[in-house]
Parts: C-alpha cells; sequence; structure tokens
C-alpha cells in the first residue's frame, strides 16, 4: 500500500492577497524570537516564505521581471503556483515549491524594485514601477488571480524536495506564439488555427499535399510553429518581404499585431481584408501543390536537390516562395501557365533551383541568419530577372 499521500489542495489567490502572506514571510523570517502568543502566531499564519533552503538563486533579470509584469498586466495565464505548509517559529506558513522567481518578480514590482523594461506590448509602461501606473492598473494588477496548488502533511523536507524537482522538470514556459495568439485577437487567428487543425485531423487523406508540405504533427501544432510559420507566410504573401524585419517570427509578431488593432478600430475592413487575403493564400497553396508534385517537401532545401529530411519545413524556404508568388501574382498570364502545363511549371522550377542552389544558402563564406530579408529580396529580384530572360520556354 502508497504510504505517501500529500493531500493537494487547488485555490485561486489574487495577486494582492500573496504579496500580503509574503510581506508576512519576510517580516517573520526577520524575528530574532520564537512565537508564543497566540495572537502573533495566528497573524503570521498562513506566511509564504518564497526561498527554502532547495531553492535555486534569484535568476530573473530585470527584462525577465517586466516580461512577466507585462504578461500580467494584459491578461496571459501565469503558471500555477505550489506551495507545501511548514513551520517556522512555531507558525503554520507555506513553502514555495515552485513558482519562486514569479511572486519575487511580482513582489519586487509591487515594492518598487526594479522600473519596467524591454516591454514589446505595453510600451507606454516602460520605464515605471508600481507607484508611476496609474490607480486603476494598480487595482487591476492586485485583483488579478492565480491558480495555487497547497501541498499538506509532508512526510518531511527530502520528500518536499523531491517534489519540487520534479516540478522543476516539467516547466514549460509559453512559447511566443502561445503569447501571440493570447494576445492578438483577429479572425486570421481563428483561420490558422482551424487550418492547421484541419490539416493535422484529416492526416494526408484529402489535402495529402498540404499535410505533407507544410510537415503537420502533432508536436508542431503545440508548440505553435506551423502556426507561426503560417502566419510569417500570410504576412509574405500580403506585403512582400520588408528589409527592415531582422527575423522570420517578426513577420508573425507585425501582421498579428496589425490585424488585432484593425479588427478593434474596423470590424468590417477587417472581414473584407480576410477575405481578399484567404483567396491570395488559396492561390498560394495550389502554387505549393503544383511544387509537390514534383518535390514532397517543397519548404525545405530539396525543392533544388539538397537533401533535408530532417527539415521538412525551413521557413527561409518559406519565406523566399511566399515572396516569390508575392510578385508572381501580379503576372496572371505567367501564373496560369504555371497552374496548367507541367512544363510551364517545370520550366519555372529551373529558374528557381538554378538561383537557389547559387543564393547566400549555399555560400560557404555566408554566416548569417537564413532569414535575412536584405539576402531574400536580392534572391527574388534574381528570379525575376531570370523568369523574364528565360520567359519563351514555357509562355508559347
Amino acid at each position: 500500500m502508497n504510504s505517501y499521500r500529500i493531500n493537494p489542495e487547488h485555490e485561486t489567490l489574487s495577486i494582492g492577497v500573496l504579496l500580503e502572506r509574503i510581506k508576512k514571510g519576510y517580516a517573520l523570517q526577520e524575528l530574532k524570537y520564537d512565537l508564543e502568543n497566540y495572537e502573533e502566531i495566528l497573524y503570521y499564519n498562513g506566511s509564504i516564505i518564497l526561498a527554502p533552503d532547495y531553492q535555486r538563486e534569484y535568476r530573473f533579470s530585470i527584462e525577465d521581471e517586466s516580461k512577466l509584469i507585462e504578461s500580467v498586466l494584459v491578461g496571459i495565464p501565469i503558471p500555477p503556483i505550489f506551495l507545501a505548509t511548514d513551520k517556522l517559529k512555531n507558525a503554520r506558513v507555506t513553502n514555495v515549491v515552485d513558482g519562486q522567481h514569479r511572486l519575487r518578480a511580482l513582489y519586487r514590482f509591487f515594492t518598487n524594485q526594479f522600473k519596467l523594461k524591454g516591454l514589446t506590448l505595453l510600451n507606454n509602461f516602460e520605464g515605471k514601477n508600481f507607484n508611476d501606473v496609474h490607480i486603476d492598473t494598480k487595482s487591476e494588477f492586485t485583483e488579478v488571480t492565480l491558480l495555487v496548488t497547497i501541498f499538506k502533511d509532508f512526510p518531511g523536507t527530502e520528500f518536499e524536495l523531491e517534489i519540487f524537482n520534479r516540478y522543476n522538470k516539467g516547466t514549460k514556459p509559453l512559447t511566443p506564439q502561445e503569447i501571440r495568439h493570447a494576445v492578438y485577437n483577429s479572425p486570421f487567428n481563428e483561420f490558422v488555427n482551424k487550418f492547421t487543425v484541419g490539416l493535422y485531423n484529416d492526416k494526408g487523406l484529402v489535402d495529402r499535399e498540404l499535410f505533407y508540405s507544410y510537415n503537420i504533427t502533432k508536436d508542431r501544432i503545440q508548440k505553435k510553429s506551423v502556426q507561426e510559420g503560417l502566419f510569417v507566410i500570410l504576412s509574405i504573401l500580403e506585403n512582400g518581404i520588408n528589409e527592415t524585419f531582422n527575423k522570420s517570427s517578426t513577420y508573425a509578431e507585425k501582421y498579428m499585431e496589425e490585424k488585432a488593432n484593425l479588427f478593434k478600430l474596423d470590424p468590417d475592413m477587417i472581414e473584407e481584408n480576410f477575405k481578399e487575403v484567404k483567396k491570395l493564400f488559396d492561390k498560394f497553396n495550389h502554387f505549393i501543390v503544383r511544387l509537390y508534385e514534383v518535390c514532397e517537401f517543397p519548404f525545405s532545401r530539396e525543392l533544388y536537390g539538397v537533401s533535408s529530411r530532417n527539415y521538412k519545413f525551413q521557413i527561409s524556404i518559406a519565406m523566399i516562395l511566399a515572396g516569390i508568388f508575392n510578385k508572381l501574382v501580379t503576372n496572371e498570364l505567367m501564373l496560369n501557365q504555371i497552374f496548367q502545363y507541367d512544363e510551364a511549371r517545370d520550366a519555372f522550377l529551373r529558374v528557381i533551383r538554378t538561383d537557389l542552389s547559387e543564393s547566400f544558402l549555399e555560400d560557404p563564406e555566408y554566416n548569417a541568419s537564413s532569414t535575412n530579408s536584405r539576402e531574400i529580396l536580392k534572391l527574388i529580384v534574381n528570379v525575376f530577372e531570370d523568369l523574364s530572360f528565360n520567359q519563351f520556354t514555357f509562355l508559347k
């Protein structure tokens, strides 16, 4: 029979309540004597001890702390806090099993120990501490609730330490794309999710070409990797390559933010825009299906003959194809030829393959990012110069 039963209890506590208990915990630890007075014991009961002996050294930077505060203020869910009952100086307290960094950052902000720095969602809060924000923001901050699990009846500190190690090994913070989905709401989010999950549920029975081209797997969906790639593609399909963007994720970030803002300001306009983008995306997928007919993984280096079985979807290739299509879609004659005739598709592919194989992607001297927008734009320009020169091969 199992001799261990830790009897966890689940509560939802406001940040204000948690901060008050942390404050009492600090005060209790500073006392030079054990409590004997009943009223004092009662006052300190429930105090939170932020850093038991087994806890890790505090490693949050001010930027890390600021990101947490920003998440709280915009409503991004914070992972649960895990506490365990103990006794300190005759008061019944709770040690932090998991969540020390989160709670300490909240307390440090509340007590004005740092100013917010490096914010990406709430730029108007940059450089402010708790005293600097509006009274309504202070109230909202302290009223936010967190899920708290309290472990009771522990067999001892050794067992508590084991629980601490297990929870910290299992910690999985939100990915940047999960945060974007939580913050930037628009019809595009729902569309991308439905498109992605639909392909996964279909398992290639109907849309085989897209299922394999976008490398749809459970792991990539859960990590929002597929969704982020789709938003990068949508951004480039609609707006082209932006030389000022240094990372592929910037395309997804800016695009989702733009659509969310438009959705708030003008729901009718976003609906019209959504219909146009969806038509464009449908055409792009037709284009990808045509490429799939001669290459199983068109979003990889296999498109131009370099084996890449471990990298079936490469965001750099996706950016290049989306950028090419952004320009190609303005040439209906060329596009229709590629859609209708294998000879036209193959001639088009010969140009792409030659230019890709001679591009920065295969340059042994090139050591910068494969998603460098400037390099991608140069490559696209080369492709269309070569297409123009060779167009007689398939535009008959």
